[in-house]
């Protein structure tokens, strides 16, 4: 799958609570077969909220974003459906900061999460492969970092294996949590794509 770029489309129709936030300043937008993938913004901030489910989370998240984009030209993406522009989650790519061991803070780290009643039907695969081949494309980093708490999160586990991440080691979050972290190369990808 390759995504397409593109700019900002209006609404179709659909089932949402909320349109999109208005246009990207940026133009920056990925398309997939089912999805659209705009810059995560404070644009996005109640839409997040309300997906997560967690406001303290959706306003740390979308100014994180704001500052990622700005100073790095790549970041977290808002996941949207194509048919109705609804908020579905995140796919995560900023540059990792301090506070994880096992991953250094000028790594690039990635994450997903899917908001539950859309959980199980491909979207943070899609999301993610989309955000991770654009990275590619328009940077020169070499690899991807994610680390996915032990434990009861094998469907993580699963997506990073998916995507072509592998076992780097074991790590610890910001909250001292057991982490296994996983990498995904470059170099790995490509051969994988042939």
């Amino acid at each position: 799958m390759s995504p397409e770029r593109g700019g900002h489309t209006p609404r179709v129709g659909g089932r949402c609570e909320s349109d999109p936030p208005g246009p990207d300043p940026e133009g920056t937008s990925l398309r997939t077969a089912r999805l659209r993938l705009l810059p995560l913004t404070s644009r996005d901030e109640s839409d997040h909220a309300r997906a997560s489910r967690n406001a303290a989370d959706a306003l740390r998240d979308t100014r994180a974003a704001d500052v990622q984009w700005r100073e790095h030209g790549f970041g977290p993406w808002a996941v949207r459906d194509n048919q109705g522009s609804c908020f579905l989650g995140c796919a995560e790519l900023r540059l990792a900061g301090d506070g994880i061991e096992g991953i250094a803070p000028d790594e690039v780290e990635a994450g997903w999460w899917v908001t539950a009643n859309r959980r199980n039907e491909g979207i943070a695969t899609e999301a993610m492969q989309a955000a991770v081949a654009d990275l590619w494309t328009r940077t020169d980093v070499d690899s991807i970092t994610a680390y996915i708490e032990d434990g009861e999160n094998e469907p993580s586990r699963r997506l990073a294996v998916k995507l072509g991440f592998t076992v780097r080691g074991p790590g610890r979050g910001r909250s001292g949590e057991p982490m296994t972290v996983y990498e995904l190369r470059r170099d790995t990808r490509h051969r994988r794509d042939r």
